[in-house]
């Protein structure tokens, strides 16, 4: 399989184009820290689009700990985008570089040291987030529960170990993911192709999918910060 079996990703969702949008309104200072942001009717009317669309990218920008939701007042910029990130101040980007060498080192050993058990877990999960998908359901807790259940594959209980020890930093970038909310058909196929890496000992093309998934967050993380 190579990159074109898998599709092309899809274009830029509408909810990662406010998102960039709304980072782009705090780096200029529209909206300093501090700052009330508009409420959800108005930035509907501003951009064009949905409620649900403008609460995808607020959420979005919540996760990367830029705005804050305080109850009964509103939702607040409570940082820049250089200040920092979420989850113990750990660079999402060297997260989500640190999740690919994992995810392939755990690729490798499933197909030395794999079990039938690790595989039942890694093909029930990917037929769950399967049925998510075509129900256009919520797919973030099934997402982080594949890749998981891939690392848990690999036999060893010092990778295993170690994803756990970064599963609140994990589990932030896929809630800022460009399909962190509802994974389209085209990020499905290469979730697909990562779940038979373990499935069917594809290892190389499971790490071509691994890759391109990770670079595609790499990305979305780039046009979002800069």
């Amino acid at each position: 399989m190579n990159r074109a079996d898998v599709g092309t990703p899809r274009r830029e969702s509408q909810a990662n184009r406010i998102a960039r949008l709304l980072v782009e309104d705090i780096r200029r200072g529209t909206h300093p820290v501090g700052d009330r942001i508009p409420s959800e009717r108005r930035l509907a009317e501003r951009f064009g689009v949905s409620r649900p669309v403008i609460r995808e990218a607020v959420s979005t920008l919540i996760g990367y700990g830029l705005l804050e939701v305080q109850m009964g007042r509103g939702t607040f910029v409570v940082g820049q985008p250089t200040d920092g990130t979420p989850a113990e101040q750990l660079s999402l980007q060297d997260v989500v570089n640190v999740r690919e060498v994992l995810e392939v080192g755990a690729l490798r050993l499933s197909a030395r040291q794999g079990s039938d058990q690790g595989k039942t877990k890694v093909s029930s999960v990917l037929d769950e987030l399967t049925r998510a998908v075509a129900a256009r359901a919520e797919t973030a807790e099934l997402d982080s529960a594949l890749h998981a259940a891939v690392i848990e594959a690999s036999g060893s209980p010092l990778l295993i170990s170690l994803c756990q020890g970064l599963q609140q930093q994990i589990d932030a970038t896929i809630r800022i993911s460009p399909h962190g909310h509802s994974m389209s058909a085209e990020i499905l196929a290469l979730h697909r192709a990562l779940a038979d890496g373990v499935l069917h000992g594809r290892v190389d093309e499971a790490v071509d999918a691994c890759q391109q998934l990770y670079e595609q967050h790499r990305e979305f993380l780039r046009g979002l910060l800069g």
